[in-house]
């Protein structure tokens, strides 16, 4: 090929890819590789200077052409390279929609009638431990008692590290880590009712320790008395008691909240997987009407049940306080609550007291009688900012009640309506929507102007219909939209369309995301977004709190397949059966 056919051959390709650039659609792969001005080989130069005076015509002892094509090369070549990144992404979310597709079409739309689910909520059992040796727990146990800090102390046999990404400093022992933010770190180490006497004995003297996080531990009804009674001797020393997964009962938990209530300093308590029961609804009332600065509360898995929700949410919508309370964020994910939790969360959040920000309701069988319960409430309510209701039973004419409701909503800053990953672990039920709640969803996004995070995850909902949201989102103030559907792509020509028109229009979504995230966060890069903000997007601020390296190595190592988290504990072994007879020594 002559030089004046490859640069004429050249001219066009990058003509084509930047207009396709400029319309959003896929540039042609093979101008990554178009001649630059500094290429090694002085063949490509000079194509490059040829090219460039051809596409941008200027003096011949001017820079201004080279400089313009070298400008419009980088571009192109980043657009290519996000394509590539994108086609990575695409392909894995392939595979990953086959099994989600298989799981949900397996279970299909939820049938109320025929398929009822139990309204106790799933088992509220701590993930299977063995309680670990004195001897191992004796040098950071020591370390506290000395009143020790994030730093090693001559003779201690501990290392200080960072913590992974966040590089808070930290210092660690066989078993427990202190950060230099102030969280005591025991998280599945397991002190159970054995050791639990002797680290409550350790923190009398640490004046160091803030947050508590002894989750998985199994320390029963004797360690939740036993931290009753640290809370009585010092009520305003810690902040976060992070004790999920610990065995506590109802009996012991009402001995907890009649100490926790004395607290003024307490501002976030995680019980997630302890058995509670619906007869510690009046109790739950009872710490967040009595601790004047508690933000946070987690009952996830609780065993609620709808019977206890629902007392929960009639006491807090009949409770008229001189002022308002502290409550900001409520997980109440898993606990059984149905229908009738429906209708009293309703009433509290249509009610001038209601104060929460954040109501976590996944995996619960609310169905469409539940979401018809709750839209009456949440029509009346400005202060909401999160909703969760994913993997809840929902279905077309439950959702569009629910999102009618919500048009036009003040505050709200994210909805989940789509999956849960532990939807069969919980035995809950997946939500199936179709292209019926479109128009309502359509409506939602425009005029909920505050809205920043919306998940439909994997849907029965068609192309076609995912489109029309799609078209929403390019012009909408978005941060995060995910929504994909369950169903093959299909041969025929409408499908084939629909699903050309769906890259189409998610090149558009992705340049819009990146700028309203640009522009929100002082133009961090998505991916930054991704990695840093968009968990205090979902979350609370409090979950920082909480951050432990023990979870969060074991679930690493799970996501890559070296570590299987055992859920179910074994016929034989009679841990359980020892912590709940366990006694106070």
């Amino acid at each position: 090929m002559t030089d004046d056919l490859l640069v004429s051959t050249w001219l066009d390709q990058i003509r084509q890819s930047l207009k396709l650039m400029k319309n959003a659609d896929r540039a042609r792969e093979n101008v990554f590789a178009a001649p630059r001005r500094k290429h090694a080989d002085p063949t490509s130069a000079s194509l490059a200077k040829a090219i460039a005076q051809r596409l941008y015509p200027a003096a011949s002892d001017s820079l201004a052409s080279i400089v313009q094509y070298e400008k419009d090369i980088v571009e192109l070549r980043r657009y290519i390279q996000n394509q590539r990144k994108a086609d990575m992404e695409a392909v894995i979310a392939r595979k990953a929609s086959k099994g989600w597709r298989r799981r949900i079409e397996q279970l299909g739309p939820w049938d109320e009638i025929n398929d009822p689910l139990s309204l106790e909520g799933p088992s509220s059992l701590s993930m299977p431990v063995q309680v670990g040796d004195q001897e191992e727990f004796a040098p950071f146990f020591t370390h506290l008692k000395i009143g020790g800090d994030d730093n090693v102390i001559t003779g201690e046999e501990a290392e200080m590290k960072e913590e992974p990404y966040y590089r808070t400093h930290m210092i660690e022992f066989n078993r427990g880590v202190l950060y230099a933010d102030h969280r005591m770190d025991l998280c599945k180490m397991v002190v159970g009712p054995t050791h639990i006497e002797e680290l409550m004995d350790s923190l009398e003297t640490n004046l160091f320790t803030q947050h508590f996080l002894l989750g998985n531990n199994v320390i029963g009804p004797v360690g939740a008395r036993r931290i009753a009674r640290f809370i009585d001797k010092y009520p305003d020393r810690i902040l976060t008691w992070y004790l999920a997964g610990n065995c506590i009962d109802g009996e012991s938990f009402r001995i907890f909240v009649d100490s926790l209530v004395k607290s003024s300093s307490v501002t976030n308590v995680w019980l997630k997987r302890n058995p509670l029961g619906p007869s510690s609804a009046s109790d739950v009332f009872r710490l967040i009407a009595q601790a004047p600065n508690l933000r946070t509360l987690d009952l996830d898995q609780t065993s609620l049940g709808d019977i206890g929700v629902a007392h929960l949410f009639s006491l807090l919508a009949d409770h008229k306080p001189s002022s308002p309370l502290a409550l900001r964020h409520i997980y109440l994910n898993a606990t059984g609550a149905g229908a009738k939790s429906g209708e009293q969360i309703a009433r509290y959040l249509a009610s001038e007291s209601c104060t929460i920000v954040s109501l976590y309701l996944s995996n619960n069988p609310l169905g469409n009688d539940g979401a018809k319960a709750l839209s009456i409430g949440l029509k009346a309510n400005k202060n909401l900012e999160r909703l969760s209701v994913s993997s809840c039973g929902l279905k077309d004419e439950g959702t569009i009640q629910l999102l009618s409701a919500l048009s036009f909503h003040p505050s709200l800053r994210l909805l989940e309506i789509g999956q849960s990953y532990a939807t069969e672990d919980l035995g809950t039920r997946f939500n199936w929507l179709t292209e019926a709640i479109v128009p309502a969803l359509a409506s939602f996004i425009e005029n909920v102007r505050t809205l920043r995070y919306l998940a439909l995850d994997y849907t029965p909902m068609s192309r076609q219909g995912l489109n029309a949201i799609l078209c929403l989102v390019a012009e909408s103030e978005l941060h995060y939209y995910f929504a994909k559907p369950i169903h093959p792509q299909g041969r025929d020509y409408d499908s084939v369309k629909a699903a050309q028109e769906a890259a189409r229009i998610s090149l558009l979504v992705k340049a819009q995301l990146e700028k309203n995230v640009a522009k929100e966060y002082n133009g961090k890069s998505y991916d930054d977004f991704l990695a840093e903000d968009k968990r205090r997007l979902v979350s609370p601020e409090d979950v920082r709190n909480i951050d432990s390296v023990y979870r969060n190595r074991d679930a690493g190592l799970a996501r890559r397949g070296l570590k299987r988290l055992n859920k179910l504990w074994d016929d034989d072994d009679d841990t359980l059966e020892q912590v709940k007879n366990a006694r106070t020594l």
